[in-house]
């Protein structure tokens, strides 16, 4: 016979994390409810333009402190803006105003946190958030931190370079090189959408809906293979023309 278990709490449960559902259903809604503007918008992208031209020049400079904002600042998810610098200004323009806003923005949140510290940080982030992801204060690596932020975990890593020792223009360049291409791709897809039929916005919608869920779905488990991943790093042993060859940049 089997002995009774002298602990029932200790049997395993199943607890079914139901946020990122939820907010996977509350996304899905909101591009529903965006499809009669985005179709009208679709059908006449010149009136678009051209209200942004009424601005003159601060239509870019305006677009520009936006892109920087909602990493500062604001809570404004950054994939909407990018989308809307290409649907607004086009490829290479929009691509010129929305990467220099992201870089601006990611530089500017690493030296607010380097000059305001750890009490600034934990206002910002959350002191659980912070204390979680503390051993980036021991990265300096220019590639390090450019794997780092491929690491779909928001603007978490702009802020906590702050931390660390890594110089601002190294930083900027591995925000330029690592999010810079993916950023391109989203104003581009902006740019293109204006120019689709229903049929593909439609699809274009539905393939968004999908990465957030499994974004969402999958955000601790991302989250853990980043964390990993700098511990690895900061415990593995130096290399001094490694290390040089960050400092240099």
């Amino acid at each position: 016979m089997t002995a009774p278990n002298p602990n029932p709490e200790s049997k395993p449960t199943s607890k079914v994390n139901w946020l990122p559902w939820l907010l996977a259903a509350l996304v899905i809604g909101a591009l529903a409810a965006l499809w009669v503007p985005v179709s009208k918008m679709g059908m006449d992208p010149a009136a678009l333009r051209s209200w942004v031209e009424q601005a003159g020049p601060l239509g870019p400079l305006v677009f520009f402190l936006l892109n920087v904002a909602q990493i500062v600042v604001a809570p404004i998810p950054g994939y909407p803006v990018q989308v809307l610098g290409g649907i607004l200004f086009g490829l290479v323009p929009g691509s010129i105003i929305t990467v220099g806003g992201m870089v601006t923005g990611g530089v500017l949140a690493a030296w607010l946190g380097r000059k305001l510290g750890r009490p600034w940080l934990e206002k910002r982030m959350g002191a659980d958030t912070l204390q979680h992801w503390s051993d980036v204060a021991h990265i300096n690596s220019f590639w390090t931190w450019w794997i780092v932020l491929l690491i779909p975990v928001g603007d978490i890593p702009y802020f906590l370079a702050g931390l660390s020792r890594i110089r601002l223009r190294t930083f900027a360049l591995a925000i330029l090189t690592s999010r810079g291409p993916f950023t391109v791709l989203i104003v581009w897809l902006g740019d293109r959408v204006i120019n689709l039929p229903l049929t593909w916005i439609a699809l274009s919608m539905a393939v968004v809906a999908v990465v957030v869920i499994i974004g969402f779905s999958q955000a601790a488990q991302i989250e853990e293979w980043g964390r990993a991943f700098i511990l690895r790093r900061v415990s593995a042993p130096k290399h001094p023309a490694t290390d040089r060859d960050s400092a240099n940049l």
